[in-house]
Order: C-alpha cells, then sequence, then structure tokens
C-alpha cells in the first residue's frame, strides 16, 4: 500500500501515527473504538519494550513505504528479541498489525487533509469506494458510489476503514466531478444497528456492542476526527482579554519582547449592517452561522490556517461548556458580533504573538492576537473585534464601547511581536 501523497512524504499520515501512546494490552477489545486514535496497541503485547519495537517497526513502514515482505523482516526481529508468544500464524498477524495500522493512519491522515476550509469548499463531497478484498462485504459493495456532503452525520460511522481487511476508501469530490461520473449526491444509505458480542476470548470477558450492519466492531467511526474536535480550543476559564478601559499593567506578558508598533491600527473598514446577526437565534443557529464563514459544522471541524500560515481549529467545541459540552454563547452577550469574530480571524488588521507566563499555573503559553475594526453601518462607533488563542484556549472581544476605540487601550493590545499588519490601500 502506497503511503506517500504525489512525489512527497505524506505527513498528516505520519504525523498521526506518532501522536498515538504505547498501552499494553491483553486483548484487542482493551482499547476500543475511538481510543485508537490516541493509542498504539498489539494485542497480546503486554510488555513495554516489546511493544516500543513494534511500534518502531510500523512507523519504519508508514514513514518509508515498506511492503508486507520488508515490515516481516523486522517483525521477525521484534518476536526473536523478545521472545513473544503470540497468536495466530506469523503470516495472518504481521498482516493484521502491518495492515491495519497503515490504513487507518492513511485514512486519519486524509481525514485531515479532507478538513481543509478552502479544498472543502472545491471538493465539498465524499464518494465512498469499495476496495479489492478477496471476500468483499455485501453492505461494502451496496455503499460503493455513495456520494455525500463530508459534513453528513453518515461519515462519522462508515468513514472507512470499516472493519478487518477493509480497503474500502473515502474520496472528495467536487460537483463536476460528481457529474463526471454520473453519480448522485445523497441520500444517506439508511442506518441498521446491531449488537455484537465481543471479547469471549478475553480475559477481562465478553461485552455486548452495538454497531451500525456492515460494519465490525471497533471501526464505527471516522479515524482522527475525535484528534481533531479534541485540537478546537476550548473557551478559556482564566486570563481575560482586558476589558477597555483597563490598565496597561494588568496586560502586559512575559516571555517575548512587547514591542509596540510605530503608528495607529489600519483605519477601521467599512461593512453592512447584515455582518451583525439578528437576536433571537438559538445557541446552535449562532454556532451554525460562525461556523459556516469556515466551512465548519457542529459535526465537522475544520483546519484554518491564518494569513500567517498557523492554523486554527475551528469547530463546534470553541462555545461549548467543558463539563457538560452544551453550547454557551447567548449568555457571553457577543451572539450578534459572532460574524465580525469570524472576520477578526479570517482577514484580520494586524495579528501579534507573544510568551506569557502564568504565574497562578506556573506554566508558560504562547499566544496569537488577532486584531480588527470596523465601521458597521448605522453604528455611531467602529467595533472592535480581538481573538485570541493559545495553548490553554480561546478568548475573545468584540464590542461597540468607545473606549476600545481610546488609542490607549489599543495600544494594551498590541504588545508582543507583531506578525502581520493589513496592507492599506490609499484612495484616491
Amino acid at each position: 500500500m502506497a503511503v506517500s501523497h504525489g512525489s512527497l512524504p505524506f505527513q498528516e499520515q505520519i504525523d498521526y501515527f506518532r501522536g498515538k501512546t504505547d498501552i499494553p494490552t491483553r486483548a484487542w477489545t482493551d482499547i476500543y473504538n475511538v481510543e485508537h486514535d490516541w493509542a498504539f496497541v498489539v494485542a497480546g503485547a503486554t510488555k513495554r519494550d516489546l511493544l516500543s519495537d513494534m511500534r518502531g517497526a510500523v512507523e519504519k513502514a508508514i514513514s518509508q513505504g515498506l511492503t508486507l515482505e520488508q515490515f516481516r523482516k523486522d517483525f521477525d526481529q521484534v518476536v526473536g528479541r523478545h521472545g513473544w508468544q503470540y497468536n495466530g500464524g506469523r503470516g495472518w498477524r504481521s498482516r493484521v498489525i502491518y495492515e491495519t495500522n497503515l490504513r487507518q493512519s492513511y485514512n486519519a491522515g486524509r481525514e485531515t487533509q479532507m478538513a481543509d476550509p478552502e479544498l472543502r469548499k472545491r471538493r465539498p463531497y465524499g464518494v465512498y469506494r469499495h476496495g479489492d478484498s478477496a471476500h468483499p462485504r455485501a453492505e461494502h459493495l451496496f455503499w460503493d458510489g455513495t456520494t455525500l456532503p463530508l459534513d453528513d452525520p453518515w461519515w462519522a460511522t462508515h468513514t472507512p476503514q470499516n472493519g478487518w481487511g477493509c480497503k474500502c476508501k473515502k474520496f472528495m469530490a467536487s460537483q463536476r466531478d460528481v457529474d463526471r461520473m454520473g453519480l448522485k449526491v445523497g441520500p444517506a444509505p439508511a442506518v441498521e444497528y446491531e449488537d455484537r458480542t465481543i471479547g469471549v476470548n478475553s480475559p477481562n470477558g465478553p461485552r455486548v456492542v452495538r454497531v451500525p450492519k456492515g460494519i465490525d466492531p471497533g471501526f464505527d467511526f471516522a479515524p482522527g476526527q475525535s484528534r481533531l474536535n479534541a485540537a478546537v480550543p476550548p473557551l478559556r476559564a482564566h486570563d481575560p482579554l482586558p476589558d477597555p478601559g483597563a490598565r496597561a499593567s494588568s496586560v502586559q506578558g512575559a516571555g517575548l519582547p512587547n514591542r509596540r508598533a510605530p503608528g495607529a491600527l489600519p483605519a477601521a473598514r467599512e461593512m453592512p449592517a447584515n455582518r451583525l446577526l439578528p437576536t433571537g437565534l438559538t445557541d446552535s443557529e449562532y454556532a451554525g452561522r460562525f461556523l459556516a464563514e469556515f466551512g465548519a459544522t457542529e459535526a465537522a471541524p475544520v483546519v484554518f490556517k491564518d494569513v500567517t500560515g498557523d492554523a486554527v481549529v475551528i469547530g463546534r467545541e470553541l462555545f461549548t461548556n467543558a463539563k457538560t459540552g452544551a453550547l454557551k454563547i447567548r449568555k457571553r452577550g457577543h451572539a450578534r458580533e459572532l460574524l465580525l469574530l469570524a472576520d477578526a480571524i479570517k482577514d484580520p488588521d494586524e495579528v501579534w504573538v507573544r510568551l506569557e507566563w502564568l504565574y497562578s499555573r506556573n506554566k508558560a503559553v504562547v499566544r496569537r492576537r488577532y486584531i480588527s475594526r470596523y465601521q458597521i453601518d448605522g453604528e455611531p462607533v467602529p467595533a472592535l473585534s480581538v481573538f485570541e488563542v493559545g495553548d490553554d484556549g480561546w478568548d475573545g472581544v468584540t464590542t461597540f464601547s468607545p473606549e476600545s476605540n481610546d488609542p490607549d487601550y489599543l495600544e494594551q493590545l498590541r504588545i508582543g511581536v507583531r506578525l502581520y499588519r493589513r496592507p492599506q490601500i490609499d484612495k484616491k
């Protein structure tokens, strides 16, 4: 199986695999479903040194594009070095370890690529294609050619690989691709669930799981999706952005030098009144309008590359309660200005970065701050929109307060190292 994208290394696949943690297990059911996004396991490998060496052999196969026979040489060396007594024959066991890890890391890497909002604009559909399995499943053959928007909930459980030995794939497609292939978008195939018993031979005993028909237990998830969801920065609980009128000393960071930029912020840009959302929407509607600005949905986050090339993962979790998972937008009182916050991320006036030491937690964090001002039609003063994101989450300020346009307050926000300034266009 190829592990390269064109002539370039498939870095997203490699990064996904390297992000796993070695977890000793006695049976394959010890780690289940999305837990495989985070854990490298080999059923029956209970010793960490054995697991570490086997992981190295798999990573070598992924990063260097080794064939199964080449991997088997490393597999034999690891087995011999540790005297590992594994279940099943050599050919079957080495194939399962090789193919499952390579295919699922490949699929996870492709899912990361598909989360790019610009790519999704051009190719918004996913097409299910059956592989060349020796013993094809009837359901997988039936799903062949299924074409759905990439954010359709069906993909959450039916994104390949969908079982042991499954070689099905999901491809991105534009409307032109769909027309050329003679496909039709939707509806999603009906999903019928069934109870399956797993772990009959596990030391922990059997248990019953519920999975869609046609999908093996443990494969009913989109590879890498849980990692993408986890990468969405949560709303920061501590160290909020300063309110207009705050003292300068209360917002100074430590670490990167606080270089104040010459000149004022670029002039406020004119914006139509419809950039303010209507009142009375639900939290879900407000979130949907914000996410749509980036090509994301509540079900599918995206990786947005800003004007400096840095990535921000945009998803529902930006606005959720960390404990309950419920949306909390209207309680913050700035729901109507959410599109202005999106504008600040997509097309900022300036981007600043600074290293700040958090004395309360004895750690340093790097934070990027996006600053923009807009003159909204019908509003007496410009709106200030600020989005700041770091390892500890994000915080934002969007306000029409007159104090927010005070030069002293704006200078408090322009600290650290400036990475970007929006070019000014002279009007003649």
